[in-house]
């Protein structure tokens, strides 16, 4: 099946948008961990979650940088954080390099769950996502990265990618500084490279990492691009106008 375009932003109007975000179509597996090898570009990610019973906040340091370096990221939206900050989940629609992806809800282990309490996690963090910014996410990130066949195929169903990393900064862990984490970067990144890190305030020295390793990977000749420009769903820079 050949993917569709990621819908982008809809534009605010006084008409209210609908509650349930519109239904993709079912789709095979699609399980992704990098772009690809031959081509010199990595997508930042940053994943912004909460659990209902443990909430997080949001970094705006990371949006300063990115901004002020003026490059793409995707964030991957969960939908209990959301709920919490529609403000800023807003905020991060409005930039028109920012890509927003699925979290689900509540950032539960997925595997062994059942098929609707998967399909809820899923559904209600679309709807969320479309009632607040208009978006539709096609990409889905695993919580903690676990999922069992069961969960690929639910997802697929729902007709989101399945999008992992091959670049891990371990930004959640406090005592990995700015430092530890652009090591990270320089030992693994490579063409095609996904880097997670987390905008939620739990990654500890995010914001700070963030320049010197925008300057590194510009530096090394990458292009930075959002995961649906790595993978071929949405226009790669200087393509747009061509």
């Amino acid at each position: 099946m050949t993917p569709l375009p990621v819908t982008p932003s809809i534009t605010p109007t006084e008409t209210p948008r609908p509650n349930i975000a519109p239904t993709l179509p079912h789709a095979d597996v699609r399980f992704v961990s990098h772009g690809d090898r031959d081509r010199r570009y990595v997508a930042l990610t940053f994943d912004l979650c909460q659990k209902p019973d443990l909430p997080s906040w949001f970094d705006q340091g990371i949006v300063d940088a990115l901004v002020k370096y003026d490059v793409p990221a995707t964030f991957f939206m969960g939908g209990d954080w959301m709920r919490t900050h529609p403000e800023e989940t807003k905020l991060l629609a409005s930039h028109p390099g920012f890509e927003l992806g699925n979290h689900s809800w509540s950032h539960p282990d997925l595997p062994g769950l059942s098929e609707e309490a998967v399909s809820k996690e899923i559904l209600k963090t679309q709807n969320l996502l479309y009632q607040l910014t208009g978006r539709q996410a096609r990409l889905f990130r695993l919580p903690a990265g676990k999922y069992d066949d069961f969960t690929l195929v639910m997802i697929a169903w729902h007709g989101l990618y399945t999008i992992q990393w091959d670049v891990d900064t371990g930004d959640p862990d406090p005592t990995i500084d700015a430092e530890r984490m652009n090591w990270a970067v320089r030992e693994r990144v490579q063409n095609g490279s996904i880097i997670l890190m987390h905008a939620n305030g739990r990654g500890w020295h995010t914001g700070e990492a963030l320049p010197e390793m925008i300057e590194y990977l510009q530096g090394q000749g990458y292009t930075l691009v959002t995961v649906s420009q790595l993978l071929g769903l949405e226009p790669l820079p200087g393509d747009r106008d061509r």
